[in-house]
């Protein structure tokens, strides 16, 4: 029995010291850039690249661990021609990956994922991709690498196989499945919430070093599992010409803009709080006869509310790039797991940093979590900071620490006003479930509404605690404050789907010189070109966000749902169903233009992140 526990062990090893092997190669291969680095990076690309290489060898090893688990009840050679088919075949495709992946990086800037294999339809465009590649080099490279790893695995297996002998199924049997069961660490990337991605592995500022972090053969079967080379656009409603007209119809704008904010010599600081789960059915409601948000309905009266405003999806990594970079949802996917794809994003962070800013982004929870943390670096934050920047003891939550510790972090870094403005994000956790606070509830009661509805009242404590606190600030008087909610919830429930996706928006502050209730239908898509026309920076990148304060722009809002969307005009609301290509409530819209333009927003959208 201690033979082949042994063997799974030695085993495993071989494929993570091999991909250790393969990251000297990528690193020496692109000397030139490597030799920018300092110790510690290389260190660190060595350090969390480790955690993915587990994942991989994790994955490579799931069959053979099965295969040594029933080795009792097959012939021997059998299992020893298929243990070593299955290895030599993996070590061929495993190395032709690692090897490609070395030019691909030179000729694209990004890691190898299925991209490439797009050009294998057309022969001829795939050599003109690689033709000045040294293609014979890396051939012989590929060679020498599978006869040297093949080798060493045959020394490996021949050597602890030959001796094997026959032993009781039982308790063998039992320690191999916990064997294999014990892969599920590796492959996830250990205990934590957020299972392996590419943030996992994501700890510099400089991108190369990222890069470099990430497994290779990793990166490229998940794009492939997650279709990430997918060029074929499932929502084809339109022909292009009534496509292009409709979209250039709903952004058509030319009026003037009506300027909000008071901007001196010294460009007033900008900071975007998106509250997790932030539903406008709270909003001036009681609960068990307790005021929910009591602080947010305060503050309503001192800024500009947006009442008739909608997030464009229903998870948070979809919020951040629809906030921040003013990019549309997609149905089954979302952009902010494709690092190639959200580096060529339009980023509020980048915008700002251009113009002077200084840049942040705070969060009490792990930025690895849905590959946020990529999108992060991705948009040159400066400063990111989230749970792995608190003492353990804080880390209260099952999500990291709780919403008055991160208000209290941003408070602590911002104590005066800086040389230098500042553009910052700060993303609460609190009202997430499973609705943990770190006090007595207010709002009383077990079921999942009243727990959601303390989470919330909580949340809103330490937003009016930290508002109380920014007051008192000498930047508060030169300062925007952006309060949103990344995206509804279905409680409270109330019948009509499209409440779900309705959230509250509040601009306040002392850089803020009027109040009024804004009622006209918006999404956060819209907050990018808004902001920045009142800045004065550029919009041009941001095409798919509408500044709501030229006085023309048309009400309108569109989201999306697991392959469906959403799109509401004044009166007018559409839910349609993807799949069934059918109307989800008021059939009498089917032959509405208010269907026609949900469809051309989902059709161009998708292309879009396609073609990114």
């Amino acid at each position: 029995m201690r033979e082949r526990l042994r063997f799974m062990l030695i085993y495993f090893a071989f494929w993570s010291i091999y991909f250790l092997a393969a990251r000297v190669i990528f690193l020496s291969y692109h000397i030139e850039d490597s030799k920018t680095l300092t110790l510690e990076t290389v260190f660190g690309i060595f350090w969390h690249g480790f955690r993915m290489d587990l994942s991989m060898a994790g994955y490579l090893c799931l069959f053979p661990f099965l295969w040594v688990t029933i080795s009792n009840f097959l012939n021997k050679s059998v299992f020893q021609s298929t243990i070593f088919s299955y290895t030599f075949f993996l070590i061929f495709i495993i190395t032709l990956i690692i090897v490609v992946d070395l030019e691909v990086y030179n000729i694209w800037s990004f890691r190898l994922d299925a991209t490439p294999l797009a050009y294998l339809k057309s022969p001829r465009e795939a050599w003109a991709s690689v033709k000045n590649s040294p293609v014979i080099p890396l051939i012989i490279s590929t060679i020498l690498l599978v006869i040297v790893a093949s080798s060493i695995v045959y020394r490996i297996m021949a050597n602890k196989i030959y001796d094997w002998k026959h032993i009781k199924n039982f308790p063998f049997i039992i320690y191999g499945i916990l064997m294999v069961g014990v892969l599920i660490i590796p492959i996830r990337g250990g205990f934590g919430i957020a299972p392996m991605n590419h943030s996992t592995v994501y700890f510099s500022k400089v991108n190369f070093a990222n890069i470099s972090a990430i497994n290779a053969p990793w990166n490229f079967f998940r794009s492939i599992i997650h279709n990430s080379s997918n060029k074929v656009n499932p929502y084809t409603y339109l022909p292009k010409e009534s496509l292009d007209t409709t979209i250039a119809n709903l952004y058509k704008n030319d009026f003037p803009r009506k300027q909000i904010l008071t901007l001196n010599d010294k460009k007033p600081n900008v900071l975007i709080i998106i509250w997790e789960s932030f539903t406008k059915k709270v909003v001036d409601q009681k609960h068990n006869e307790v005021e929910i948000t009591p602080n947010f309905n305060k503050l309503k009266s001192e800024g500009i509310y947006f009442s008739d405003f909608y997030a464009m999806g229903d998870r948070t990594d979809k919020a951040i790039t629809s906030i921040l970079s003013g990019f549309p949802t997609q149905p089954t996917e979302s952009i902010i797991k494709y690092p190639t794809k959200t580096a060529t994003l339009p980023v509020l962070s980048k915008e700002f940093g251009k113009n002077g800013f200084s840049t942040q982004f705070y969060y009490g929870g792990d930025t690895e979590f849905a590959n946020i943390k990529s999108y992060l670096f991705n948009a040159n934050f400066e400063k990111i900071v989230d749970m792995n920047d608190f003492p353990a003891e804080l880390s209260t939550s099952k999500w990291g620490v709780h919403d008055e510790y991160i208000f209290d972090k941003f408070l602590e870094d911002h104590r005066v006003a800086a040389a230098k403005p500042f553009f910052s994000s700060l993303l609460t956790l609190s009202s997430h479930e499973p609705f943990e606070t770190t006090q007595e509830p207010k709002i009383k009661g077990d079921a999942t509404v009243d727990l959601f509805m303390n989470s919330l009242n909580y949340s809103d404590q330490c937003l009016g605690n930290f508002i109380e606190k920014a007051k008192k600030t000498d930047w508060w008087q030169n300062t925007l404050v952006i309060i949103v909610g990344d995206h509804g919830h279905k409680l409270p429930e109330t019948g009509n789907r499209v409440d779900d996706f309705r959230i509250p928006m509040l601009w306040t502050g002392g850089a803020v010189n009027t109040n009024w209730d804004y009622k006209n239908i918006a999404s956060q898509i819209d907050i990018s070109a808004t902001l920045l026309g009142q800045m004065n920076f550029d919009t041009s990148a941001f095409y798919w966000s509408k500044d709501l304060f030229k006085t023309n722009t048309k009400p309108w809002a569109f989201f999306v749902f697991n392959d469906g969307f959403g799109f509401i005009k004044p009166k007018k609301e559409i839910l349609f169903d993807n799949k069934g290509r059918v109307l989800i409530q008021n059939q009498e819209l089917l032959k509405s233009k208010e269907l026609v333009e949900g469809k051309a927003l989902q059709q161009k959208s998708y292309q879009d992140f396609l073609a990114r």
